[in-house]
């Protein structure tokens, strides 16, 4: 291979060199073996009571349980337009399982697959960086072993479906660089078409490989061979992004809902005390601590030494992973910006959104394999295999439980912010006996999930041309039953209807210092 910069367009493809059987043998093993992995992680995770610890997981649920229990005609709204779609989308012929809802393995399940399809393009990348075994092995157990990787894998969360987007995109846009395959290219499209459906970070990502893309095909074939890329590469993400943002004009009213609606604002989780607002040298060291606890400062060690050897590569088909590092300065602007919150122990005394720093792992894993491909001798590139197990066992010795993606959620448990939210739920269970919920869903979102309430029931703030009526007057409404938070941080049930005449024909059934749960009373 090249070892300058410039363009190759002469590489076979790898499948058809003579030993491309056994990347398939070992690809099949890899499949096989991180699907035992992901299965026994999700039964570790889920014996603890952790599948579903973040409240996000159970927003992801309900996003797909309000679509498939709405009425056909209002169905679409219910995707929203804050989250992007995918992993809604994909939960829906597992979510309508009724066992498989409340559990949240409809979601996990999602996740799951993901792992296993991210570490079959770990081991494709390096592969196809190196042409070595060992090395692609290496980057695959990097993942694999991970155990924040583990957990979020074991989720009904976004990341890891995010994770296999990006890989794939990697993988792909290396592959077209090599070979200049046109089908490669569109596949890298497809990839980054599929992350911008999944998470607003492989937007940033796939601007960034539209200019890798433009930079090697100029390089290759001149502006108009440019050209062609660019759109080739870029025509199907383009219509993913520019999708949503017509989604949220369509259904909203407002373009940029996603960033600037309601219930979207950064406003609702970056307090004017956050440390690192307005403070980029706190911002740097946040996210610093962010990666280090996802990935461990042994892991780091060896990812900074395969970077440095893969720029020493010198040949285009390393862009694709440098470009993943432009994520570092992204989450670092949006911390200094106040976009959204990271907390760390270090900062701030707590953990919160830490799992961004997860990332990381993608280009780390990657550069620690390529570094193993360096030596000559195989024997050097298998104590690479037991050093890259090792810096990964380094950040499980606690225990799968002590993972920092892990002890976020659990401290916000036995914190007890939702403490008021459980028996609201418990009286929900053993009261209900029918009817239409008046009920916000946003801050509210485990009352009826943990209840076992069917969300058709729900009359909530995306209930299409049927909240504000119920708010104005709920008995004309059909409303049985009417759920309110009071407090510190009420919401629009309670500003609407405490001590409103429009409660005069629903008697006070529930109440605790945090919410209140009115019955209609029959006549």
């Amino acid at each position: 291979m090249s070892t300058t910069f410039a363009p190759n367009t002469s590489q076979p493809e790898r499948a058809s060199q003579p030993d491309s059987l056994r990347p398939r043998l070992v690809i099949g093993l890899t499949i096989a073996i991180t699907a035992v992995v992901s299965i026994i992680a999700y039964i570790y995770f889920a014996q603890k009571g952790l599948t579903l610890s973040y409240k996000d997981a159970i927003s992801h649920l309900q996003i797909t349980g309000r679509v498939l229990t709405a009425e056909p005609k209002d169905a679409p709204a219910q995707f929203g337009g804050v989250w992007l779609p995918l992993q809604h989308i994909l939960m829906l012929p597992f979510a309508w399982i009724t066992p498989l809802y409340f559990n949240g393995f409809a979601g996990s399940l999602i996740s799951m697959i993901s792992y296993v399809v991210l570490c079959v393009y770990m081991y494709k990348i390096v592969l196809g960086l190196s042409d070595k075994q060992i090395p692609a092995i290496i980057a695959v157990v990097i993942v694999a072993l991970n155990p924040n990787i583990l957990y979020m894998q074991s989720t009904p969360m976004t990341e890891l479906l995010l994770f296999a987007t990006i890989a794939a995109l990697v993988f792909h846009t290396q592959q077209w660089i090599q070979t200049n395959s046109y089908p490669h290219l569109f596949a890298a499209g497809l990839a980054a078409a599929l992350g911008c459906l999944t998470r607003y970070e492989a937007w940033v990502l796939t601007f960034v490989f539209a200019v890798i893309v433009t930079i090697v095909a100029l390089r290759r074939g001149g502006r108009k061979y440019a050209d062609g890329a660019f759109w080739g590469f870029t025509f199907l993400a383009a219509v993913s992004a520019v999708g949503w943002v017509i989604w949220n004009q369509v259904i909203f009213g407002n373009a940029l809902n996603f960033q600037f609606g309601e219930y979207a604002k950064p406003a609702l989780w970056v307090g004017e005390d956050e440390p690192a607002l307005g403070h980029l040298s706190v911002a740097i060291k946040a996210y610093w601590y962010a990666v280090e606890g996802n990935l461990g400062i042994a892991t780091i060690v060896l990812a900074l030494a395969g970077l440095v050897a893969l720029a020493w590569r010198r040949h285009l088909d390393v862009l694709p992973v440098f470009g993943l590092l432009v994520m570092i300065p992204f989450f670092i602007f949006a911390l200094e910006q106040g976009q959204r919150p990271l907390h760390v122990m270090q900062i701030n005394g707590d953990l919160y959104n830490v799992r961004f720093g997860l990332l990381m792992i993608i280009p780390a894993a990657i550069a620690i394999g390529y570094l193993a491909s360096i030596f000559k001798s195989p024997a050097w590139s298998t104590v690479m295999l037991f050093g890259a197990s090792a810096a990964t066992a380094l950040i499980a010795m606690g225990g799968l439980s002590d993972a920092v993606t892990v002890r976020e959620p659990v401290a916000y448990i036995e914190k007890g912010s939702d403490e008021p939210l459980k028996p609201t739920s418990e009286f929900l269970s053993q009261n209900y006996d029918g009817g239409k919920i008046l009920m916000e869903s946003f801050g509210n979102e485990t009352i009826l999930f943990d209840a076992e309430i069917s969300l058709a029931n729900n009359v909530y703030e995306g209930t299409y041309k049927k909240w504000e009526p119920a708010l104005k007057d709920p008995a004309a409404n059909e409303i049985t039953w009417i759920v309110m938070r009071q407090g510190n941080n009420p919401d629009k049930v309670f500003q609407e209807l405490h001590s409103s005449e429009q409660l005069s024909g629903y008697a006070l059934a529930y109440e605790n210092a945090t919410y209140k749960v009115f019955k209609r009373e029959i006549r």
